[in-house]
């Protein structure tokens, strides 16, 4: 069935024919190609269509109904919503369809550039998800009214102030399941990837940072660039320390000799060496493969676990964790606490974690002993983390 062009969905088409001529060639249609100026404050469009010939065909919203859609720029839409659209901005504009227009063209537009991102088979779920979210937003906007729109007699301030905070909390909800569902997906993304791939992405990312510090250093040293070596050193090497720590050997082993290539090559253009052969950049591929047999060791040790009120903490050697069970889901406080202390929910094994280190430890106890109110003394958080940490291989 052919698609009449209209206000509702021109500014998605990409190419259309006259409704009065089915055997009529492709014409390229442009969404308000011409502007008016109307006044000071006001301006309206014409789209423009061209021919296959390079003609082209001034036609204004009127007009939209002699033209039959062809082919989209996008199939994902929101035309259905339009009347749910306009009794949103009912009560609060002068022109409710052109801002149902414009809030339609901006959600679509938002949504078609996370679909972009988005693997095949998880797109129909997420524009179904995205679009549902969008009928709530109209829904509670619907409710808001404005004074100059309906009249300041009588006007309900409160009820109208309680519908603005609907609005708002729905807004705040939906942008955060917006952020929740992409980093999901995106998760479910590199998950997916082959090993091979990772390490190379890993890799060119350490690579990245070595050559942009790298860059500072040498324009201080031949350019009298007005920063800092010594800091620019520092962060360099701290960056790499990091990677020591989490224990990676060969992006370490690959970094070293990256610092040694550049540092014969800024030698011979009169520059200075990255790190001396004093420094103690060179001893950090032993201190990375020293945490990795000590991660082997803690991997072959039993996991223990804690019982505290109201849930479990886990000492998981196998997966270098430290793990909060709770028994039922904490409060809004709690989880605001777990995330200021950098726990992060894992939704394989259902608990609050972190990497497994006395710093775990001590925040482990200001969570569950502390809470977010602090309800306790500071020795008792003390020795509940010293307790943990008992646990915890020298």
């Amino acid at each position: 069935m052919e698609t009449i062009l209209t206000i509702k969905n021109c500014h998605r088409a990409k190419t259309v024919r006259p409704v009065n001529n089915p055997e009529a060639p492709e014409h390229e249609f442009g969404w308000r190609k011409k502007r008016y100026e109307q006044g000071m404050f006001s301006c309206r469009f014409n789209h423009i269509i061209t021919a296959p010939d390079g003609s082209e065909i001034e036609v204004s919203d009127l007009n939209l109904k002699e033209w039959v859609v062809i082919s989209w720029k996008y199939e994902e839409n929101m035309e259905h919503l339009w009347s749910a659209g306009v009794n949103a901005f009912y009560n609060t504009s002068h022109s409710p369809e052109e801002k149902a227009a414009q809030a339609i063209r901006e959600f679509e537009k938002e949504l078609q550039d996370d679909l972009a991102n988005i693997p095949a088979d998880e797109k129909d779920a997420y524009a179904k998800r995205y679009t549902e979210w969008v009928s709530i937003l109209f829904a509670k906007h619907s409710r808001i009214a404005s004074a100059m729109i309906v009249g300041p007699a009588r006007f309900p301030t409160r009820r109208n102030e309680s519908a603005s905070n609907a609005y708002d909390h729905a807004l705040k909800e939906f942008g955060a399941w917006r952020e929740k569902a992409l980093k999901r997906i995106q998760q479910k993304i590199e998950d997916a990837k082959p090993q091979e791939q990772k390490d190379d992405e890993e890799w060119q990312a350490v690579r990245a940072q070595i050559m942009d510090s790298a860059g500072s250093i040498f324009a201080i040293d031949t350019q009298n660039a007005p920063y800092s070596r010594p800091l620019f050193v520092s962060n360099l090497y701290g960056r790499m320390e990091t990677l020591a720590k989490r224990g990676k050997v060969e992006l370490l082993k690959k970094a070293a000799e990256l610092v040694r290539e550049l540092n014969e090559k800024f030698k011979a253009k009169g520059g200075k060496e990255i790190f001396t052969s004093r420094h103690k950049f060179w001893k950090l591929v032993e201190a990375a493969e020293a945490e990795m047999a000590k991660k082997a060791e803690r991997a072959d040790l039993e996991d223990i676990e804690i019982e505290f009120e109201g849930g479990t903490i886990i000492l998981a050697f196998s997966e270098d964790r430290l793990q909060i069970h709770h028994d039922t889901k904490p409060s809004p406080d709690v989880i605001q606490l777990l995330k200021t202390e950098a726990w992060r929910w894992s939704r394989n094994n259902c608990c609050w974690q972190r990497q497994l280190t006395r710093n775990a430890c001590y925040s482990a106890a200001r969570v569950v002993i502390g809470g977010p109110k602090r309800t306790c003394e500071l020795d008792e958080i003390t020795n509940y983390a010293q307790m943990l940490c008992q646990n915890l291989p020298a």
